[in-house]
């Protein structure tokens, strides 16, 4: 009887597998919307804890306090991530492109921190079209065969990154203004010559309060589109990029407290909406969101 009431779908999200033998993880994989897991098979989730490359000027002084005795260091920062704070991914901002530091300098601080790890890395630019595109490309090469997820690839740089994460075996984050329709332009883009199943969508976000219902729409009509409506053009992983926007509101400034509370009521939002991986800045917040979960 209960069968009758059910829905299933005809659209899957591709399955995506990052990192190297020894390290790998998968995100992805549903054919059902979040957590519809009497419906169908609902893929992994997957949560990073964001790493600088360079000590960051523009994170809270609590965040600064918190990470003191290893932001100096990002292959420390990010071994304590993972083995100690149960990161399952290494977002790693590449803020050391603002100082103009050699390509080949960054590239290298990135292979050492993919190597110090055992969880996949995200490696994400400034989103600037000029300097993403003449930094992205070098660190795909230098950490070829590393599976790493490089990024934000615009529509004014695809080429030039996403050719060379393809050459050097590397999956890609192509991101957009919010929008699904451009989300859609951009894959049709992509899949002319990457594949499909080695990117993830990212949408953009915002923090709960200031705009986050915009993004959640957004976010949730790419998943609509994909697993109800089989768009193969959106049955890419999403990403939410929480933690930078969580800790820039006024609250998280103000107050430790309330800023792991807003990242977490956040990225727990966005993961209604369709997230299959999330970025978060402060571990609270990652255990909050996993006890939720559960």
């Amino acid at each position: 009887m209960l069968e009758s009431f059910l829905e299933k779908y005809t659209g899957e999200i591709k399955e995506l597998v990052l990192g190297s033998e020894g390290k790998k993880s998968v995100a992805g994989g549903q054919n059902t919307l979040p957590f519809h897991s009497f419906e169908g098979k609902t893929g992994q989730l997957k949560f990073a804890l964001e790493v600088s490359d360079s000590e960051p000027t523009d994170w809270t002084p609590w965040l600064q306090e918190f990470y003191a005795d290893v932001k100096s260091s990002p292959e420390a920062w990010a071994k304590k991530s993972a083995e100690v704070f149960g990161a399952d991914l290494i977002f790693l901002t590449l803020n050391s492109m603002e100082k103009d530091v050699p390509a080949a300098e960054i590239a290298a601080g990135v292979k050492r921190v993919a190597e110090a790890v055992n969880v996949p890395v995200v490696v994400f630019g400034l989103g600037e079209k000029e300097k993403d595109a003449a930094v992205l490309p070098v660190v795909a090469e230098v950490c070829s065969g590393l599976n790493l997820l490089i990024g934000p690839v615009l529509k004014e740089n695809h080429q030039e990154i996403a050719s060379a994460a393809l050459e050097h075996g590397h999956a890609i984050i192509a991101q957009i203004p919010m929008d699904i329709n451009l989300a859609k332009d951009l894959n049709i883009r992509l899949g002319k010559y990457f594949p499909l199943d080695r990117v993830v969508i990212d949408p953009l976000t915002c923090a709960a309060g200031y705009g986050l219902e915009y993004a959640y729409s957004t976010m949730e009509r790419i998943r609509l589109s994909a697993v109800v409506h089989d768009d193969k053009t959106l049955q890419s992983p999403l990403i939410a990029r929480v933690g930078k926007e969580a800790w820039k509101t006024k609250e998280a400034i103000q107050d430790a407290g309330k800023g792991i509370v807003w990242e977490a009521a956040t990225a727990f939002s966005l993961l209604l909406a369709g997230a299959d991986i999330v970025t978060l800045r402060h571990p609270e917040s990652l255990q909050r969101v996993k006890a939720m979960m559960s």
